[in-house]
């Protein structure tokens, strides 16, 4: 059976199990040998695949671990598009990401307590490689533009024109992003992480008692 006719819910597993092996390589190497000192045909090699397996399903050597962090992002998304506007937009952004904590199975079919473990890992790397940590910028400021872009929708405004789009983009990964590097760091999860930090935020903007 060659891939083009094998059945759509066949093909979709077989994806999914190539890269969760992939990724499990990978990390294991980057944990003892560092992020930077670990080539694409390593990781191949450890995954049992070939450079050209490897590079269909992750572009980069980055996107092996960015694509962790984005497992929720269809979830997140489609969450934003269709929850309530009957609030201020900041229990909006907050239900949305807090609601997402509860996922026990992403749309993208990652289960929650092995994404938590594995985003965990990803944020310890990126404090050794600043190569990593440039990735992980460089996706949030789209991550901050997708979100952005679902706010103008909502908010029926033009993006370039309104500023707050623009800012609630940037507010919300930075909470949630923030926080869960926080987490990471001190507790080794980052479970609970987008609820404390929407509190925090929450707090923030209270007046002072």
């Amino acid at each position: 059976m060659t891939e083009a006719s094998k059945p759509a819910g066949l093909r979709e597993r077989q994806r999914q199990a190539i890269r969760a092996d992939t990724r499990t390589a990978a990390l294991e190497l980057f944990e003892k040998r560092g992020f930077d000192d670990v080539s694409v045909a390593e990781i191949a090699a450890e995954a049992g695949i070939s450079e050209r397996t490897f590079f269909r399903h992750f572009p980069t050597k980055e996107d092996v671990v960015l694509t962790l962090l984005e497992s929720y992002g269809p979830d997140i998304l489609s969450r934003l598009e269709t929850e309530s506007l009957d609030k201020p937009w900041l229990e909006v952004l907050g239900d949305t990401y807090i609601g997402m904590a509860g996922v026990e199975v992403t749309m993208e079919g990652e289960f929650a307590t092995e994404l938590d473990r594995a985003i965990v890992q990803v944020f310890r790397l990126a404090q050794r490689s600043t190569r990593l940590q440039a990735g992980i910028d460089a996706r949030m400021r789209v991550w901050q533009d997708d979100i952005a872009q679902i706010v103008a929708r909502r908010l029926g405004v033009d993006i370039d024109a309104d500023p707050r789009p623009r800012i609630w983009g940037a507010v919300t990964i930075a909470v949630v992003t923030t926080n869960s590097a926080r987490r990471a760091a001190l507790h080794g999860s980052v479970i609970g992480a987008p609820a404390e930090g929407w509190q925090a935020l929450t707090d923030l903007l209270q007046p002072p008692p």
